[in-house]
């Protein structure tokens, strides 16, 4: 299958690979002059555009060849030489983060704030690269496109500050351009909860400037520009995060309220929904953005690396960097008849049959033994083409769906656009749903629209998934653990699971259990037996709920250095 990509992220594209973006960093020669950047419409809007280019690490294989998902309870990763390892054995630090993305994000900080600064006279700019009234209606549409950008650009900033602060707590605010060296080295870490509330004020401030959609502007090919959703999304995502366990140890309920709030003025929006086909939806390329339930999206190029690193090893250049789903998640999903737990008396679970009447989203983003994968059962039992034992085959009997492309032929080098989803609508229904609870209880809706209960059953009941409600009665502990359960299984490999762990505060229970996984023989009359077994220990430390500031940031003034590290 092929996709055309979008011009922004043929131009996004073009800035990383010709060092274009680097404009903003002091210390970096670059393609032309500071002051001859913001000198008419083509290069300000480029200069705009490379705001965007720190999303393209988001997501995928960004770790050492592994996802995410391989340094929590999700996966494993195949490849004993990749850095994500660090986190599983507890050999980090703040001089070997496998993701530190410390200066990266204030890099793309720096580049917006640049922008902003440079860009605040546009008019007159963009008034002396036009000739009026000659090309009016060129200025009017350069002017118009520059506002837009000018307010994507606030929202890229405010996002980049959240990704800092989920990982290292409270940061220096960078909320404006700063060029003095002992300034920057004065600086100190603003607390976390001054942090959330720039990042909140500043999506309440370009929401009514951002864009509706970008869908129908110049048939589409601006699709992956941010919208009012998006900014509504990290607005909820942020304040969810300020309400946590991790940030509010005090549990202050207005904290849950304003969370709630955020997430449901997404929801009477009225623009977005649960998508039907949740397999398909990993895999919409540049059509994200048309889907009712993508609310923000990395559209990335035509490429493989994906499916060669994450195909079973029996395929053609398959399993070449392998994340390889848990025991532990996989038994995590329901039994779909019952909406019980396979240890839960009744269930109906058969452990010779374990993945029957499971769940639609376990095989809808796993792929396990003897499913049908690119038109053959795959073979995960011992001795089977995709089986244990063979360098960089699964180490845990299952193998990666989700996001996968299943329709590449890598012998004839097929590629597709992936696109990596930040913000979906089944997560606001989901954060929704956990704030309302810690504010109200599972079924009081307050004075909002729905209560948690009915945010979590939506997300159950998505058409082609209909897991059955949950029961009603739940305490509000009982709910809590359900709505921690559901987005465990709905946004499974997304990235999620690693955070939401460490905001819980239970991440010293979840990343101190062993990773399993599951030993297959087939028998002559090819009856498969499964054996479940400790794939290896793991190691986290109450130090590393939050990451380490790199050591060389703190060697240069007065960030001061997270406790523990």
């Amino acid at each position: 299958m092929y996709y055309k990509t979008s011009i922004l992220s043929a131009l996004i594209l073009l800035l990383i690979n010709t060092g274009c973006s680097d404009f903003m960093d002091t210390d970096v020669e670059t393609r032309y002059p500071e002051e001859e950047i913001f000198v008419n419409y083509s290069r300000m809007s480029q200069a705009g555009y490379g705001v965007y280019t720190a999303l393209f690490d988001f997501g995928f294989n960004r770790i050492g060849s592994a996802m995410l998902a391989s340094a929590c309870d999700e996966a494993d990763h195949a490849d004993n030489n990749s850095s994500i390892h660090r986190f599983n054995t507890g050999t980090w630090s703040p001089v070997s983060n496998p993701d530190d993305c410390w200066s990266m994000f204030y890099t793309a900080i720096r580049r917006a704030n640049l922008f902003l600064k440079n860009s605040e006279t546009y008019k007159k700019i963009l008034y002396r690269d036009t000739l009026i009234p000659a090309n009016r209606e060129e200025y009017l549409y350069n002017v118009r496109d520059v506002e837009w950008l000018r307010a994507e650009v606030r929202f890229l900033r405010a996002f980049y500050h959240f990704e800092l602060i989920k990982r290292y707590g409270g940061i220096p605010l960078m909320s404006t351009l700063i060029d003095d060296e002992a300034t920057l080295r004065a600086k100190t870490r603003d607390n976390f909860n001054e942090c959330v509330k720039f990042i909140a004020d500043e999506c309440d401030s370009v929401i009514p400037a951002l864009r509706d959609t970008w869908i129908s502007v110049e048939g589409g090919k601006w699709q992956g520009r941010a919208t009012k959703s998006a900014a509504y999304a990290l607005k909820s995502r942020a304040l969810l995060y300020a309400a946590s366990p991790l940030n509010n140890p005090s549990n202050e309920i207005e904290k849950w309220k304003k969370a709630a709030e955020a997430a449901h003025d997404v929801i009477v929006l009225g623009r977005h929904s649960l998508h039907i086909d949740y397999r398909g939806l990993f895999n919409l390329g540049n059509n994200s953005d048309e889907n009712s339930e993508v609310l923000f999206a990395v559209h990335r190029w035509n490429e493989n690396t994906f499916e060669k690193q994450n195909y079973p090893i029996g395929y053609d250049q398959g399993g070449q960097a392998t994340t390889s789903p848990s025991q532990n998640l996989v038994d995590a999903y329901e039994m779909k008849t019952n909406g019980r737990r396979i240890y839960e008396a009744g269930s109906g679970y058969d452990p010779q049959n374990p993945y029957a009447n499971r769940d639609p989203r376990l095989e809808m983003s796993i792929i396990v033994n003897n499913s049908t994968f690119k038109g053959r059962r795959v073979e995960s039992w011992t001795g089977g083409i995709d089986g244990l034992g063979k360098l960089r085959a699964t180490t845990t009997g299952y193998y990666l769906k989700k996001y996968v492309n299943e329709n590449l032929n890598l012998a004839q080098n097929q590629t597709s656009v992936h696109s990596w989803i930040l913000f979906r609508y089944a997560e606001i229904l989901l954060n929704y749903a956990e704030a309302m609870n810690e504010a109200f209880g599972p079924e009081s809706k307050g004075e909002l629209s729905m209560t948690a209960k009915t945010a979590v059953d939506a997300v159950r009941q998505r058409i082609g998934i209909g897991m059955p409600i949950l029961q009603p009665g739940l305490t509000q502990d009982e709910m809590r653990e359900r709505i921690r359960h559901e987005r465990q299984i709905e946004l499974a490999f997304e990235e999620h699971r690693f955070f939401d762990v460490r905001r819980w505060k239970i991440a010293e229970q979840t990343e101190n259990m062993p990773i399993m996984a599951v030993r297959i023989n087939r028998n002559e009359d090819g009856i498969f037996d499964y054996t479940v077994f400790k794939k290896e220990d793991r190691i986290f430390g109450p130090h590393m709920y939050l990451y380490p500031i790199p050591e060389s940031e703190t060697l240069k003034g007065a960030i001061v250095q997270n406790s523990g590290w």
